[in-house]
């Protein structure tokens, strides 16, 4: 992860809320397969690299190598999508190197449009000292072999059950995050103008460190998809035993420092995934693989596998339907005193409405009443309400919804 050197105090919101009823057990069952100990072989496995530093000599092309035979082995289509970067970084000076992303893809055999779904981490680790004097070994366990393991992980259960989707999965390991997040750009910026069209970019970025039994992952949004982080932290709560934390706006500022913002930069929709206590060997010759959680991470990487199938579609096991809220407004927004939250629901369903202020508590409550298909409106009273920005959040039985709401 790539993040400023200022200690940032993290005061986040624990979204609130039902969650969404229970699916099949064989959802379970597939989700139980995620392994631990095949994280872990992972983690070792790019640990052993010595060091992952994007501008060592040679760079990382046998890392990016490494990770094509992975995926490979998993029935993926995979290559290395290389560039060469030019750029003045503050701790490295002027940089001019070849990089080296790799891409595999799964394609889906009946998709139903032409979006795809990305599951991503940067494959890249950095390790200085206090002095912010450059090492030779860079582990990089934690930072980001967690992440590029949760990936390869995915491909692992797909591989082995057969899963097919209905949109294409592209899985992504990225070059030079550390540097200023250069890998992503690149990518993002080249779909960009191509015109593809990616329904979500999952990206995990620092997801095994988890010293206690208190298990919590962050969860950082972006503000053109923050139906998408509702949906990450209800299933998230609904198939792992961790507890899904939503940064409030103002300790969101870490989510420009991974891959995820590279894509948000380009209009592309995300959700980031790190960590919530995190890592003490942070860029340091100590993030090796025993400093991690295994258990917490393999909970990690079932959060992330029901995203996959539900955005993606899996055509094998069905999972939770998205909501059957959809074309959700509310005006005047900015709001001084009564807001309406207009809605559409494809089908008759109870409906309760919240507004949750930025520490997650609760100030506005309507309670759950049937309504009908097709277009609701709600009246919302905000006079008693202090000035402010405020989560908006409508829930069906299949899901809710989530709005920013500024209140003058």
């Amino acid at each position: 992860m790539k993040k400023t050197f200022t200690t940032i105090m993290f005061v986040c919101a624990t979204l609130a809320g039902t969650l969404r009823a229970q699916t099949p057990g064989d959802i379970e069952n597939l989700l139980s397969q995620i392994n631990a100990d095949s994280l872990l072989r992972t983690v070792m496995d790019l640990q052993n690299f010595g060091s992952r530093f994007a501008l060592r000599e040679g760079g990382n092309i046998e890392v990016a190598e490494y990770l094509i035979q992975r995926l490979n082995n998993y029935g993926i289509t995979a290559e290395i999508d290389s560039f060469y970067k030019t750029d003045y970084n503050w701790l490295v000076g002027n940089v001019g190197q070849w990089f080296y992303n790799v891409k595999g893809v799964l394609q889906s055999p009946n998709p139903k449009d032409d979006s795809l779904v990305l599951i991503g981490a940067h494959l890249d680790a950095i390790s200085y000292d206090q002095n912010y004097q450059l090492q030779s070994f860079a582990p990089g366990a934690d930072d980001n072999a967690s992440g590029v393991a949760v990936m390869l992980e995915l491909a692992r259960i797909c591989h082995e059950n057969g899963l097919q989707f209905r949109r294409d999965i592209h899985f992504m390991a990225f070059d030079g995050e550390e540097l200023g997040l250069y890998g992503s750009y690149f990518d993002a910026q080249k779909r960009a103008q191509a015109n593809e069209k990616i329904a979500i970019m999952l990206n995990n970025d620092m997801v095994s460190y988890q010293p206690d039994d208190n298990w919590r992952v962050k969860l950082h949004w972006y503000n053109n998809a923050l139906d998408i982080v509702s949906r990450a932290a209800d299933l998230c709560a609904q198939y792992t035993n961790i507890d899904p934390v939503i940064p409030s706006e103002s300790e969101n500022e870490d989510s420009q420092y991974s891959d995820s913002y590279a894509y948000y930069q380009s209009g592309f929709r995300a959700v980031f995934a790190i960590e919530y206590t995190f890592s003490t060997s942070y860029h340091s010759i100590h993030d090796v693989w025993d400093s991690n959680n295994y258990a917490y991470h393999a909970d990690i990487a079932r959060y992330n596998m029901a995203m996959l199938m539900d955005y993606a579609e899996s055509t094998n096991v069905g999972i939770d339907e998205h909501p059957a809220v959809s074309n959700t407004h509310v005006y005047p927004n900015p709001v001084a005193n009564t807001l309406t939250v207009q809605y559409r629901l494809d089908e008759d369903s109870p409906v309760n409405i919240s507004v949750l202020d930025l520490t997650g508590r609760m100030v506005l409550y309507k309670p759950e009443a049937l309504q009908s298909a097709g277009i609701n409106h709600t009246e919302l009273d905000f006079t008693s309400l202090p000035a402010g920005i405020y989560m908006c959040q409508i829930r069906t039985k299949r899901g809710v919804e989530t709005v920013k709401v500024i209140h003058m």
